[in-house]
């Protein structure tokens, strides 16, 4: 047919919408089989901090559980219970939030010196929860894979996001938002940082979960953080930026999280520090250009 054929609205009517689709829960499956549970979670978290250039990462266990009568969704009210909290002290570029919203697709990967891959090692969270959050500068983002907890979402944009500040969604929806005051966050103004969160997935949200039928307890994850108090040391080597990692935990009823354990590198004065931070990166992207020179060579 001519493309006047092809135009006419009349011949338009019969055509259905029809193309090759991915389900996205089944491609979440397959990148978990290929990134393991455990401490590898919680790296990939502190490398992809590292690429954004911050500083301070803190991993908290959140034992608390949240009220859920003011929600922006009904669905989400069975995310309000225990989670795992990560923040680092660095901002979403916009670049950032389309890294992090791509499947095996990250802009990262073709970035020398960056070692995280937004695009497919933060999904290894799902690991952990169903419904991966966070807040970053003025705006939050919340995953729905599922398409089954939000509202109005699609296998094409399984998920939302909210500008916090201009649209003052803590007055709305207190309940749903408290979970996110912490670290300096009050989801009022514009944070200067980023805070993930991870609602613990539950034995019955493992049932019906088409991601993993494994679910989380606060001792379960009190043991992996552990686990990673004990790496995170050594791990700091290889990072450009990050100089302070703290593991802490927040217990129900109390005020602000405890300090579990915490590594720091001494880095002196300014001049000290300036002269670190400079052979820091410059290991890093030597590395990174190495590697790749490695992973070029034929078989």
């Amino acid at each position: 047919p001519s493309r006047g054929e092809m135009d006419d609205p009349v011949d338009g009517d019969v055509w259905d919408d029809f193309g090759q689709k991915v389900d996205l829960t089944a491609r979440l499956r397959e990148i978990l089989l290929n990134y393991p549970e455990g401490t590898s979670i919680l790296k990939e978290l502190v490398q992809n901090a590292d690429d954004a250039g911050a500083r301070t990462v803190k991993v908290c266990l959140d034992e608390r559980s949240h009220g859920t009568d003011t929600l922006a969704y009904e669905g989400l009210a069975q995310f309000q219970g225990p989670s795992l909290l990560v923040f680092n002290d660095s901002t979403f570029k916009e670049s950032d939030f389309e890294s992090i919203s791509r499947i095996g697709d990250s802009v990262k990967r073709t970035q020398v010196g960056k070692t995280g891959r937004f695009g497919v090692g933060f999904n290894s969270v799902y690991h952990l929860t169903d419904m991966p959050s966070f807040v970053s500068g003025r705006h939050a983002v919340f995953f729905d894979p599922h398409c089954a907890f939000l509202a109005n979402v699609t296998a094409a944009n399984p998920g939302k996001r909210v500008d916090f500040v201009a649209n003052d969604v803590f007055s709305r929806h207190p309940d749903q938002w408290a979970p996110f005051v912490a670290f300096g966050c009050d989801v009022r103004g514009e944070f200067a940082g980023t805070m993930f969160r991870f609602p613990l997935r539950t034995e019955a949200q493992a049932g019906r979960s088409k991601l993993s039928k494994a679910h989380y307890t606060p001792e379960s994850v009190r043991a992996l953080l552990l686990a990673f108090a004990s790496e995170k040391t050594l791990d700091m080597l290889y990072l450009k930026n990050v100089e302070t990692v703290e593991v802490l935990e927040w217990g129900p009823g109390d005020e602000a999280p405890r300090v579990m354990a915490r590594s720091s590198l001494r880095v002196g004065d300014a001049v000290e520090a300036s002269e670190i931070r400079r052979n820091r990166s410059a290991f890093s992207r030597a590395s990174a250009a190495c590697a790749e020179g490695v992973a070029g060579e034929p078989p």
